[in-house]
C-alpha cells in the first residue's frame, strides 16, 4: 500500500468510524424512546391498578420521540465535540494529557539526546518536519504514541521504561512505528475516537449521576415520580454502556487493524526487523510490559506501542495479540522471552560501544569565517546532478526505507556542530532564518537588521550576524535539513514569540521590494506548517475530487519546476509538455506559465487550492512534477530539493534522493 492509498484508507476509516457512531447513536435514541414511553405509561398508571394488563403505552409519540432525539444527539454531539476541542491543541494536547514533558531538542541527558537523535533522523528520512518529543517521566512499561491531526502538530512521545529498557536498533524500531502512524494518516481517527468515545460515555454518566441523586432523593423522603425517575435513569446507564460496549469494539477492530500495517512499514523503514521485534519482545519479558499509569491513558489507549492491558481481553482489543505481531517478524522467535533479555544484553552492549566510538569520530566543524552578508539560494547543490527514475519519486513518498534512514545519518552528521546545535535552540533557529534572508546589498541589509530591532531586539542581531556565516558557506545540500530540525525547534515558541518571529520574517522579505524563488519557499515552508502548529489556519480538508477545476494551479507549478531545471527555453517546453502528457489531460500548452510574470502570491495561492485536493489527485499532479524534473534524464540537487519542498507543501512527504539509486 502506498502513501496515497494509506491515506485515502485512513479518510474510509474516518467516514466508516462517523457512519458507525451515527448508527450507535440512533439505535440510543431508539432505546431511549421506548424506555421514556414505558416510563411515561407508568406515570399515567399512577392510582390505578398497577397490572400489566392496564399499562397503556403510545409507541409512536412524534414529539416525544422529537424531544429524545434532539437530547441525545446534542448531548453526545455536545460530549464529543467538547472533548475534540479540548485537544484542539493536536498531539501537544494528547501528550499533556498523559502528563508528558516535552524534551528540549539541545537536551544534554544521554538517553534523552539519544531518543532526540533517532526521531530527527526518522523525520529527516521522511522528508517531515522533526516532531517534539515528550517524555512520560513516571511511566516504568515500554511504551510509545504518536498523536496530532497532521504532520505538522505531530508529537511522539515516549516512556521512560522505553528509554532505559531498549536498545538504539529497537528504540529506531518503535519510533519508525510511531512514524508510520504520522504519514499514513492514523493521528486525526485516533483523536476523533477518543471524542466519540467521551460523547457516548456522557450518556451513561448522566442516567448514573440522576441516578445516585435519586436514591438520595429517597432516602430523603422524596417518593413523588421517584419510580419513574430511576427507572429512566437506570435506562439511560443502561444503554450508555451499552452504546459504549459497542463503540470499544468498533475502536479495536480499526486499532488492530492499523498496527500490523504500521508494524510492516517499520520493518520497511529501517530494514531491520529485529529492532522492532526486539522491542515487542522486551515487552515480553518486562515486568510492566507496556502498562500504562497515567489517568488519561485509557482514553488513549488505542494509541500506544503496545497494548496498555497486560492481558486484554480479545474483544476489546486495540492490539493484536503480542505473540502474533512477533510471530510476523520474527516466525522462528520460540516465545521465551526471558531467554530472549539475557541474550540480548550482550549484543547490546557491544553496539552501544560501536555507536559511541562512531560519535567520537565525528568531525567537529566550527562556524566559518566570512562576510555575514550574501544570501544563500535555494537549496541544492549547483551542478551536481544524477539520473533517478520519477516512479522512484513518487515511490518513495510517505514510505521511507534504509536507505533513506543511512542518508539521514550521514546528512545530521554532515552538518558543522555548532550550526546544528544553534538549529536546536528557540533562540538561535529563529536566527538561522533570519540569517538565510539576509541580503546582497548592504542598504538593504541595514534596512533588514533595523526590522530585526524593531521586533526582537540587539541580542537577535548579534546572534543573526554570527550565524550568518555558518548558514552562507554550508554546503546546499544540506540546507533543507537544518530547516527540516529548524521547524521542529521553532514549535517551542510561545505564541506571542510566534506572532513577532512571523512579522519579522515578513519584512526581511520585503525588505528588497520584491519575493524571490527562495524566499518564497523558505517562508512558505517554515509559515504554513508553524501557522497550523500554532493554530492561526486549520489543515486543509478535501474540496476537490476531480482535476480539471484544478488546470491553472497545476500548470503553474508545473511551471515553476521546469524552469528552475531546464534552462533551455525549447528544453524547458518540452518537458512542461511531458508533464502536462503523464497528466493524461486534454490541456494546451500555455506559455503563460513558462513565463516568469506571475506572482509568488499566485503560486501560494495555487499550492493552498492543491492540498485540498483527494490523496488521488495529489498523486497525479506529483507524478506530472517528477516527469518534467527527470524529463533530461538527469536532476539536480536543486530540482530535488524544489520538488521536495513543493511536494511536503502539499502535505506529501518526500525521503531526500540519494544520489547513488
Amino acid at each position: 500500500m502506498d502513501f496515497f492509498a494509506s491515506q485515502e484508507l485512513a479518510r474510509k476509516n474516518t467516514r466508516r468510524l462517523i457512519f458507525y457512531f451515527i448508527i450507535a447513536v440512533i439505535c440510543m435514541i431508539a432505546s431511549i424512546y421506548v424506555i421514556v414511553m414505558f416510563a411515561m405509561g407508568a406515570t399515567k398508571m399512577q392510582g390505578k391498578d398497577p397490572g400489566l394488563n392496564n399499562l397503556s403505552v403510545e409507541f409512536f409519540d412524534p414529539i416525544a420521540l422529537g424531544a429524545v432525539a434532539l437530547a441525545v444527539s446534542s448531548i453526545v454531539g455536545m460530549g464529543s465535540a467538547y472533548k475534540i476541542s479540548s485537544l484542539r491543541g493536536g498531539g501537544e494536547s494528547v501528550a499533556a494529557m498523559l502528563g508528558g514533558r516535552r524534551l528540549p531538542p539541545n537536551s544534554n541527558d544521554p538517553g534523552e539526546r539519544r531518543i532526540l537523535n533517532i526521531v530527527e533522523e526518522m523525520a529527516l528520512a521522511a522528508g517531515t518536519p522533526v516532531p517534539p518529543v515528550y517524555l512520560l517521566d513516571h511511566e516504568p512499561g515500554i511504551n510509545a504514541f504518536a498523536a496530532g491531526y497532521t504532520i505538522d502538530d505531530a508529537v511522539i512521545g515516549i516512556n521512560r521504561g522505553t528509554i532505559d529498557s531498549l536498545s538504539r536498533d529497537e528504540l529506531q524500531g518503535v519510533i519508525a512505528h510511531e512514524f508510520s502512524h504520522i504519514l499514513n494518516g492514523d493521528m486525526r481517527m485516533s483523536i476523533r475516537i477518543i471524542g466519540v468515545l467521551h460523547g457516548i460515555q456522557l450518556i451513561a454518566l448522566i442516567g448514573y449521576f440522576v441516578l445516585r441523586s435519586g436514591a438520595g432523593g429517597r432516602r430523603g423522603g422524596d417518593n413523588k415520580g421517584g419510580g419513574v425517575i430511576l427507572l429512566v435513569a437506570l435506562g439511560l446507564v443502561v444503554v450508555g454502556w451499552v452504546g459504549l460496549f459497542f463503540a470499544r469494539i468498533i475502536k479495536a477492530s480499526v486499532s488492530r487493524q492499523r498496527e500490523y500495517l504500521a508494524d510492516a512499514s517499520a520493518v520497511q523503514f529501517t530494514r531491520n526487523p529485529d529492532g522492532i521485534s526486539g522491542a515487542l519482545k522486551m515487552i515480553g519479558a518486562s515486568a510492566s510490559g507496556s502498562a500504562m499509569e497515567a489517568p488519561g491513558a485509557e482514553e488513549a489507549s488505542h494509541m500506544f506501542f503496545g497494548s496498555m492491558f497486560r492481558n486484554p481481553s480479545s474483544i476489546f482489543a486495540t492490539h493484536p495479540p503480542l505473540g502474533k505481531r512477533i510471530h510476523k517478524l520474527d516466525p522462528q522467535f520460540n516465545g521465551d522471552f526471558a531467554e530472549y533479555a539475557k541474550s540480548r544484553m550482550a549484543r547490546r552492549q557491544r553496539r552501544e560501544e560501536a555507536a559511541a566510538k562512531k560519535e567520537k569520530s565525528k568531525t567537529k566543524i566550527g562556524f566559518p569565517a566570512g562576510s555575514p552578508t550574501g544570501k544563500m539560494g535555494f537549496p541544492g547543490m549547483m551542478g551536481d546532478s544524477f539520473p533517478i527514475d520519477p516512479a522512484i519519486l513518487i515511490a518513495g513518498i510517505g514510505l521511507p526505507d534504509d536507505d533513506d534512514v543511512e542518508y539521514s545519518e550521514l546528512l545530521v552528521d554532515g552538518i558543522p556542530s555548532e550550526l546544528a546545535d544553534a538549529a536546536r535552540d528557540v533562540f538561535s533557529a529563529r536566527c538561522i532564518v533570519f540569517a538565510s534572508l539576509l541580503d546582497d546589498e548592504d542598504d538593504i541589509i541595514r534596512e533588514q537588521l533595523q526590522a530585526i530591532a524593531k521586533g526582537e531586539g540587539q541580542a537577535t542581531i548579534d546572534e543573526t550576524l554570527r550565524c550568518a556565516p555558518a548558514i552562507r558557506n554550508l554546503n546546499e545540500r544540506y540546507r533543507l535539513p537544518v530547516f527540516e530540525i529548524i521547524q521542529g525547534s521553532l514549535t517551542g515558541m510561545s505564541p506571542e514569540q510566534y506572532l513577532s518571529f512571523r512579522d519579522s520574517v515578513d519584512r526581511l522579505v520585503a525588505a528588497d521590494k520584491k519575493v524571490d524563488l527562495f524566499e518564497f519557499f523558505l517562508r512558505h515552508h517554515l509559515l504554513v506548517h508553524l501557522d497550523r502548529r500554532f493554530g492561526k489556519v486549520p489543515p486543509p480538508k478535501v474540496k476537490y475530487r476531480a482535476i480539471n477545476p484544478l488546470q491553472s494551479d497545476i500548470c503553474r507549478l508545473l511551471g515553476v519546476l521546469v524552469r528552475v531545471g531546464h534552462k533551455d527555453t525549447e528544453t524547458a517546453k518540452a518537458a512542461y509538455q511531458s508533464a502536462l502528457n503523464a497528466l493524461d489531460k486534454p490541456w494546451q500548452d500555455d506559455e503563460e506559465y513558462l513565463s516568469e510574470g506571475f506572482k509568488y502570491s499566485t503560486l501560494e495561492k495555487s499550492i493552498e487550492r492543491l492540498n485540498e485536493a483527494s490523496p488521488k489527485i495529489k498523486k497525479r499532479v506529483l507524478t506530472a512534477m517528477a516527469v518534467a524534473i527527470t524529463f533530461d534524464k538527469q536532476v539536480t540537487v536543486e530540482e530535488a530539493e524544489l520538488f521536495r519542498a513543493m511536494s511536503e507543501s502539499l502535505d506529501c512527504p518526500v525521503p531526500p534522493v540519494v544520489a547513488s539509486i
